[in-house]
């Protein structure tokens, strides 16, 4: 009777194994998606800032460059699928002010809030914060206003 009780312990241990091994498998799995949106978080940021600071560098007035700059980081974000809960975007066209013939640059600083909420990670944020940074030369020749 004795050797009844050990078999039908260990038939039972395989399906719990089974189940921890699905549990474990399942989590490496979410966490891997949440890597790879991270980074396809990161690289979205950066080609929005990209393109920020260089439409805003093509234009001769500080108005025209912020309000397109802003509208090129998010038309660059929604191409590549990159949804924000909260988008800022930032334009630094300080330098719109040297005179002709002088260096200038303009600057755009985008951050982007990406939502985790719907990978179902115990213990993840709800989301996370990107952020990028790129400066574009202005034209030294060009006229400004």
């Amino acid at each position: 009777m004795t050797a009844a009780i050990a078999i039908d312990e260990r038939g039972g241990s395989a399906s719990v194994e089974a189940a921890i091994l699905s549990i474990v498998i399942g989590l490496l799995i979410a966490l891997a998606v949440a890597g790879g949106r991270l980074a396809a978080a990161e690289a979205g940021a950066d080609h929005a800032a990209r393109s920020a600071a260089r439409v805003a560098s093509l234009h001769r007035g500080e108005t025209t460059a912020v309000t397109a700059a802003r509208e090129a980081a998010a038309a660059s974000l929604a191409e590549q699928g990159l949804r924000c809960q909260a988008l800022d975007v930032a334009v630094d066209t300080s330098e719109f002010a040297r005179p002709i013939g002088s260096p200038a640059s303009v600057s755009a600083a985008v951050r982007c809030e990406v939502t985790w909420a719907d990978l179902g990670l115990p213990g993840a944020p709800g989301s996370r914060t990107v952020a990028s940074i790129f400066t574009s030369p202005i034209d030294q020749w060009r006229e400004r206003t």
